[in-house]
């Protein structure tokens, strides 16, 4: 199943990412990257509209959609909040416990805050302003990489960015109804 789930992804992945990335480079990051488990630090700061927020919750959901950015360049490029707002609509449609957890890297959070509200995206951003979830994970300098479908565990099952890929979407689809499934048959 393992492979089945490799060569799928690589598919997703090859397509978005055409030539600039190898086939080779990306199998390497998937089978690095699967089933691996992502830190959070005990010490975020998490802000909606800039403003603390205390609501960590959607650090507790069944499955989560983990994008870290590190804004360096341009915000609103790197950012794509009103695409993220879409896929969030999506997401509440098909009742599953998913969360789209936001973390970015800025030397300053003002045009961040800026672009979220005027994009009016209500999600939660965690502002990782030392760096420590990158580190702690060792994410890819390759923001293509940047993007998790995480487990409950925070293990992750998925790799590729549904906002910029549409196959990354729906297989992320049919693997969280797969689980599911799994867990029905179970209980």
């Amino acid at each position: 199943m393992k492979y089945v789930i490799i060569n799928f992804l690589l598919a997703c992945l090859s397509i978005t990412m055409g030539c600039t990335s190898s086939k080779k480079e990306i199998k390497q990051v998937v089978e690095h990257w699967m089933g691996k488990e992502i830190v959070f630090p005990s010490n975020l700061t998490m802000k909606i509209y800039g403003k603390d927020t205390l609501d960590y919750s959607l650090l507790n959901h069944k499955y989560k959609i983990l994008h870290y950015v590190d804004t360096n360049g341009c915000h609103e490029c790197q950012l794509k909040f009103y695409e993220w707002q879409r896929l969030q609509k999506q997401i509440d449609s098909l009742q599953t416990d998913i969360a789209i957890v936001y973390v970015v890297f800025a030397k300053h959070y003002h045009p961040v805050e800026v672009s979220q509200q005027l994009n009016r995206f209500g999600t939660p951003i965690i502002y990782d302003s030392l760096g420590i979830m990158d580190k702690q994970n060792n994410l890819s300098f390759n923001p293509r990489y940047k993007t998790f479908l995480l487990d409950s565990m925070n293990h992750v099952i998925g790799i590729g960015n549904p906002v910029t890929n549409k196959q990354v979407w729906e297989w992320y689809k049919i693997k969280i109804g797969d689980i599911r499934k799994k867990e029905t048959i179970t209980q």
